[in-house]
């Protein structure tokens, strides 16, 4: 009586085998004179300057500001920008948030968009995750 298991191994052990030796044979041997192959062009390839990397730094790092801590990031950008002449009054904010409001067709939704950019209750904070602004407006009810 056979095993039915036996001709699978047979079969998975040949293939082991010649994998093996085709592994065996795709190594290169020494040249001619017993010096080792030379390395693979991927190999030689490597930039010279690598070990100057983390040595130079430009940008804010260099001038003593933190990367990590973001607020003195934005800081930087914002003494940056008034610096350039880019920096905009809270007047402009205002104006751009209700040109913001132009989207609406309805007049009554860009009145109400215009309300809420004005007189809404503002709470939370950008630190906090975020700025509310909360807006209540009695609606008629159409008859």
């Amino acid at each position: 009586m056979k095993n039915p298991w036996i001709r699978p191994l047979q079969l998975c052990i040949g293939a082991a085998v010649l994998g093996m030796a085709g592994l065996a044979t795709a190594q290169p041997g020494p040249g001619p004179d017993g010096t080792p192959p030379p390395p693979p062009a991927a190999e030689k390839a490597k930039p010279h300057h690598h070990h100057k990397k983390h040595a130079e730094h430009k940008g804010p790092a260099k001038r003593g500001y933190d990367r990590r801590d973001p607020a003195q990031h934005e800081a930087a950008a914002v003494q940056e920008q008034s610096r350039r002449g880019g920096v905009q009054s809270g007047d402009n904010f205002q104006r751009n948030a209700v040109a913001r409001c132009d989207v609406f067709k309805n007049e009554g939704d860009r009145r109400s968009c215009v309300e809420r950019v004005k007189d809404g209750q503002v709470s939370g904070s950008v630190e906090g995750g975020g700025v509310l602004r909360e807006y209540t407006e009695q609606v008629p009810v159409r008859q």
